[in-house]
């Protein structure tokens, strides 16, 4: 009896100190068997947001490792988190739109379409998403119009991936991006239009968030791309599946810029030289290329700011890190052969899985397989990419 009531002593006082409070907190619930389908983080980089395969909605927080199930009926393409708030965005299964503080408090809920991917401004007055078929709306409600409607291919269903879509913070821009390139002016044709089989808009485009307008076709992709603006408005990025990088400055969107292939460097137009000859490629300022490095685009994302940008080759555990306005890879980042990460197995339905904090530095990434993930956090000083956390 004595050791009994020692041992109960024992735990009185550490409750009083908050450590069995601390234990029960580092002791969370089991991860979801579905893999990570979306992600975002939070503009602190604290907290993290996945809808996983299994319509399980999970929230984790970074700073104490550890998770929580949210939901078990989530769209699995609709983790979203709010800009500059502790907040996330999410729907259900009942096609209900939720916006939710991390505490739990709602702020916001309404009905909705099944999105395909959908973004949030800080204020909850813009609010931008994506239907299967491509189609773009801001507002939901009575204020819902459509921005993007203009034929039923290419989708999700004939592509295999969803309609890229990203909202900058500091400028009224959000891009779209899909699949190959369309060289059709935007004077010639709507985006808005009845009737059309082929959307004139798959390829990446830049709009205007407060006209819903589109500003400009950002044309030389080809097949699957993925694309990414920069927190301030001033750059566009993208990549493809063919290996094809490119950048434009929102101030001039008609002048294209190409990335260096890894190996190959930068193509030079108009030289002299026959098809073939490698003195069509600079590669005056190209750096080694590790093993494994691939720039056959998964996604690409921002890591720091407006800054530093990350593209992730498919097939490939190594991303590659890129200063914006330069052509040239800056550094290669090998984010760890195990466990297999999403970028394994061609998955570009799955690349919403991959998600960053530009303000924070943190870039967390889905794994393969179950209901994991991998943190990492960028130090722009020091240029380096740390595995910071792996959950699984």
């Amino acid at each position: 009896m004595a050791g009994i009531k020692s041992r109960t002593l024992l735990w009185v006082a550490l409750a009083a100190m908050g450590l069995v409070m601390a234990a029960l907190t580092t002791a969370p619930s089991r991860l979801p068997k579905g893999a990570v389908m979306s992600a975002a983080v939070s503009t602190s980089g604290r907290y993290i947001i996945t809808a996983h395969q299994d319509h399980s909605l999970i929230l984790w927080d970074l700073e104490h490792k550890t998770w929580d199930t949210v939901s078990t009926r989530a769209n699995i393409y609709s983790a979203g988190v709010v800009p500059d708030r502790d907040a996330i965005l999410w729907q259900d299964l009942d096609n209900r739109v939720v916006v939710q503080t991390v505490a739990g408090d709602e702020l916001l809920r309404f009905d909705h379409f099944p999105t395909y991917g959908h973004v949030i401004s800080s204020d909850l007055n813009t609010y931008l998403s994506a239907d299967q078929q491509w189609n773009v709306f801001k507002g939901f409600g009575d204020r819902q119009k459509p921005i993007l409607k203009d034929g039923v291919s290419p989708s999700f269903a004939g592509s295999g991936k969803l309609l890229n879509l990203a909202m900058a913070k500091d400028r009224p821009y959000f891009i779209t991006a899909g699949f190959g390139d369309d060289h059709d002016p935007i004077e010639d044709y709507a985006p808005v239009a009845d009737g059309r089989r082929f959307s004139r808009y798959g390829g990446v485009t830049l709009w205007n968030t407060e006209t819903g307008e589109p500003v400009a076709k950002l044309r030389g992709n080809s097949s699957k791309t993925h694309a990414a603006i920069s927190p301030d408005g001033q750059w566009v990025v993208s990549g493809d599946e063919n290996g094809i990088g490119l950048y434009w400055n929102t101030t001039a969107p008609e002048q294209r810029y190409r990335l260096a292939r890894y190996h190959l460097g930068i193509f030079v137009d108009d030289t002299p030289y026959e098809p073939g000859d490698p003195r069509n490629r600079n590669k005056s300022m190209l750096i080694e290329a590790p093993s494994g490095a691939r720039d056959n685009t998964l996604a690409v994302a921002f890591i720091d700011h407006s800054q530093y940008y990350l593209r992730f080759g498919n097939n490939s555990h190594i991303a590659a890190l890129f200063e914006t306005g330069s052509p040239w890879p800056v550094k290669y980042f090998d984010l760890g052969a195990a466990p297999e990460l999403v970028t394994y197995g061609s998955q570009y339905s799955r690349n919403t899985a991959i998600a960053t904090a530009p303000e924070a530095g943190v870039l967390v990434m889905g794994h393969r397989s179950g209901g994991g993930i991998s943190v990492y956090r960028f130090n722009a000083e020091a240029l380096t990419l740390e595995r910071i956390w792996v959950a699984e």
